[in-house]
């Protein structure tokens, strides 16, 4: 695989992790079925990482079995922060484009092969890309290469953005603990700017809240620290800020809430007011979670 991209690489990672991970003693990861569970990936991306390691001299392949030679070393890890191939992030973006633009709605069916060929990625780089997507219960494989997309429920909603409160009123706290001089309140300052110009002119510039809205929110998981926060983050991107996206009733009305709240919290948050700022978050999560489960019920309908 003379280029590999960034799913290959993460796997790679994966799997070294699974290598350290397994019990004193025993030297057999686990078979190629429980890795695509594991990982979710495919078994072609399995197959071709496993290739990579037993090149890398750190396992074999002995029938069924993959015995690992040696444990790995930190050079035999991938340094892969912030930085997705392009064909990963060229496919991510149009795929949540088609969602976003309302060209893909709950019921619609699509195949790998269209994907392909309309984004101009290669049907492997599409196909893993569903995989990983199909975990945040948006989109369900149907036979011969087909997808389908699916909505969730209230109890599903419900649960998200329970632990999403959890997740980022812990992460914020966590933000409102570092220095004045730290780069972060920096950028939070330029992100201001940034939702202040789009808020003055929200008629023709609304459907660039999206945007300000994962950045914002990005900034504040991050402060956490904690290795799941993008796992998280991902999920919440994908569903949180695309599902409402089918429903455009009220659209404009619902971006310049939030554009709003936003800018209340980032003023908080610069002028180091801790208590404002946790209570505008704790306020903003709840229009959000408000918002969503009327979004549900409007497509339920």
């Amino acid at each position: 695989m003379s280029t590999k991209t960034y799913l290959f690489k993460q796997s790679i990672n994966r799997m070294l992790q699974l290598i350290i991970e397994l019990p004193a003693g025993e030297n057999v990861m686990a078979n190629d079925i429980e890795l695509t569970k594991l990982l979710n990936i495919s078994r072609t991306t399995v197959r071709s990482c496993v290739e990579y390691l037993n090149e890398q001299g750190i396992v074999k392949r002995e029938g069924p079995n993959k015995i690992v030679l040696r444990q790995p070393e930190e050079a035999d890890f991938f340094d892969i922060k912030n930085k997705n191939s392009s064909k990963d992030i060229q496919i991510e973006k149009y795929f949540l484009n088609l969602i976003n633009t309302g060209q893909l709605v709950p019921g619609d069916r699509f195949s790998e092969l269209s994907l392909a060929k309309n984004s101009g990625c290669t049907t492997i780089t599409v196909r893993e890309f569903l995989i990983k997507f199909s975990n945040n219960g948006l989109i369900e494989k149907i036979p011969r290469g087909r997808w389908k997309m699916v909505k969730f429920d209230e109890e599903f909603a419900r649960e998200l953005v329970a632990f999403r409160e959890m997740v980022e009123m812990r992460a914020i706290t966590e933000l409102l603990k570092l220095p004045k001089d730290h780069p972060v309140w920096q950028e939070l300052k330029e992100l201001l700017i940034k939702h202040q110009e789009v808020s003055h002119d929200m008629e023709n510039r609304y459907m660039e809240f999206p945007d300000l809205d994962r950045a914002l929110h990005l900034i504040i998981l991050k402060s956490a620290h904690n290795r799941f926060t993008q796992q998280f983050f991902d999920i919440v991107s994908f569903v949180c800020h695309y599902h409402y996206q089918w429903d455009k009733t009220g659209e404009i009305e619902r971006f310049t809430v939030a554009i709003n709240e936003h800018i209340d919290l980032l003023n908080n948050l610069i002028t180091y007011n801790n208590a404002g700022a946790i209570m505008s978050l704790e306020r903003h999560l709840q229009t959000a979670e408000t918002t969503l489960l009327r979004c549900v019920h409007g497509l339920e309908k």
